[in-house]
Formats: structure tokens, C-alpha cells, sequence
């Protein structure tokens, strides 16, 4: 007789390779964002790369998936981590710009954070109809991606901000100080310098056909990748109150953004000098309106602030 094996002896042995749960949530994070960046070239090539889907639309279907993905401590802190991990590989893999990636970064945090935190809400309540509420919400963020994809779907593009103020010289010596080249100063505010910015500026007069060359350098990965480009202006309207530019032409990193269409200075007698209004009007390429839109008519309304300090002002 052969003797009985023990008990350890009789236990098959698993040589095989066991993949953990830490290892699983990786494998279905990296999924989720390699889904996500076939979503975006599919996007791109389809011309949608400026709209909401992008926009909003991406970041929603990121943040259902990462909050889907194994359990984790949270929803939330799966998608926060898996966002962070998208948007670092949104400039070497994708080939976005940083300031793309700086004003993107915002939406793609606040949808992941919504859409997670409700569900965390609903898996602790179980209950039937917190997971309907995560399902509205989601449905609400879902019809919002659609900005932009159709005209039908999409806001007015064309906008217009107005600045006024009183400078402190007579009117002579302001629309002298306007037909020179604009002396630019490098004391901007803060969130202008997240933009390209005009180094140098040509062209004098105020007659009409008269130009102004504004030559912007931009760097798309911060550091390096330099971007030179031109915005060329016309003078096509003069009087002794009013000076009218439209953009001739435009190769600056800026129309990636925003199209310049009219620019325009008015002068009115004023207490203590010269009311100086300064008219901008642009198109704006990105949605949805309400983010993007509030953000470059902010940007424009200190554009506008700046050339009444600069172009109109008469340098003492």
C-alpha cells in the first residue's frame, strides 16, 4: 500500500500567474483612455475638435468609464486620478498645445467630478432612484456635449465687447498718439500672458488702406515647437472721431481661437480729456458658449483695455 498523502501534498499546486485588483483597475483605466483617444482623433477628423463633444462630451464618457472601472475607495478618486493621467498625455501623444490643455483642464475635472461624485452618491444609498438622479445628470451633461456638433445645436459665434475710458490729453493728441505704431508694454495683466502676445508692431496712419502689422510668437509646448505668425489690420473707415480697422489676414497662432474681425476707436470731448471707446468684435471657434465664450470675451475686454493704454495714450 502506498501511503496517504498529506494534506498540503494533496492540494494541487497553482504555479500559474494570479493578475491582482490593483493590477485590473489598471488594465481597465489604460482601456478607458486609450477609448477616449480613438473618441478624439475620431473627432478631429470629423472636423469636431472645437465643439462641445470634444469639450464636454470626452470628459463625460472618460469620467463614466474610470467611475465604472473595478471598485476603488472612490468613483471620484479613480476619475480625478484617471483625468490627470489623460490630460498629461494630451501634449506628447495628442500634440495639443498647452494652452489648449490649461483652459480644457477645468471642463474635463468638473464633468469627471459630477458625474463620479453622484455616482459614489447613489452606490451608498443603493437605492433605485439616487442611481435615476446619476442618470439624469449624466443625460443633461450628455445633451450639452451636443454644442457646436450642428448649427441647429450651436450658439451665436459672433460677439462683440466694448471698453471706454478717459484718458487725460485733448483729442489731438490722442489721434496723434493712435496714428503711431502702438508702444506695447510689458506690465500686462496676468491672464493675457497665458496667450500670445505681439512683439513687435508696424505701420502708422490713419487714412484709409492704412495697415498695422502685429507679429505674435506662440509656443505650443511651453518651452519649445515656436509659432510665428502676423495679424495684419486695415484701416477702412476715418474721421475726426472715429478710426475703423477689419483684419486683412491673420497666420498668428491666436486665429487657432478666435477670428479678429472689427476693431474700432471712437473719441468724444469728455471732463479732464478724451473719451476714448474702443470696439472689438471677433468670432469665437470653441464651445460650449458658456465656458469658452465667457473666457475670451473676458480676454478681449482686457485686449481692448490694453490698446486704450497703449495705442491711444499719449506717452509722456
Amino acid at each position: 500500500m502506498q501511503p496517504e498523502p498529506t494534506p498540503d501534498e494533496s492540494k494541487p499546486k497553482d504555479s500559474g500567474y494570479k493578475i491582482g485588483p490593483g493590477q485590473w483597475k489598471l488594465f481597465f483605466a489604460v482601456l478607458v483612455i486609450g477609448c477616449a483617444g480613438l473618441i478624439y482623433w475620431f473627432l478631429r477628423r470629423r472636423g469636431l475638435d472645437q465643439s462641445a463633444a470634444l469639450y464636454t462630451g470626452l470628459p463625460l464618457l472618460l469620467a463614466l468609464g474610470l467611475s465604472l472601472t473595478p471598485p476603488d475607495k472612490s468613483a471620484t478618486g479613480a476619475t480625478m486620478k484617471g483625468m490627470a493621467i489623460a490630460l498629461l498625455l494630451a501634449a506628447p501623444v495628442f500634440q495639443e498645445g498647452y494652452i489648449c490643455i490649461l483652459f480644457a483642464s477645468p471642463l474635463f475635472f468638473a464633468v469627471g467630478l459630477i458625474i463620479a461624485a453622484a455616482i459614489d452618491w447613489g452606490r451608498k444609498r443603493r437605492a433605485k432612484k439616487r442611481n435615476l438622479q446619476s442618470a439624469l445628470i449624466a443625460t443633461a451633461i450628455a445633451l450639452m456635449a451636443m454644442e457646436g456638433v450642428a448649427p441647429e445645436t450651436s450658439f451665436p459665434r459672433e460677439h462683440e465687447v466694448v471698453v471706454s475710458k478717459v484718458v487725460s490729453a485733448p483729442m489731438e493728441a490722442v489721434r496723434a498718439t493712435l496714428a503711431q505704431p502702438p508702444a506695447l508694454g510689458q506690465d500686462k495683466p496676468i491672464f493675457l500672458r497665458i496667450f500670445p502676445y505681439p512683439v513687435a508692431m508696424q505701420g502708422e496712419g490713419l487714412s484709409v488702406g492704412d495697415t498695422r502689422h502685429a507679429t505674435f510668437v506662440a509656443y505650443k509646448h511651453i518651452f519649445w515647437n515656436r509659432i510665428e505668425g502676423t495679424a495684419v489690420f486695415k484701416v477702412v473707415e476715418a474721421s475726426e472721431r472715429k478710426i475703423a480697422f477689419e483684419l486683412a489676414s491673420d497666420t498668428s497662432y491666436v486665429a487657432h481661437y478666435l477670428g479678429w474681425k472689427r476693431s474700432e476707436v471712437q473719441l468724444a470731448p469728455a471732463e479732464g480729456g478724451t473719451l476714448v471707446t474702443w470696439r472689438l468684435s471677433f468670432h469665437r471657434k470653441y464651445d460650449p458658449y458658456w465656458y469658452f465664450g465667457t473666457l475670451q470675451k473676458y480676454a478681449v475686454g482686457l485686449v481692448a483695455e490694453e490698446l486704450i493704454e497703449h495705442a491711444a495714450t499719449p506717452r509722456t
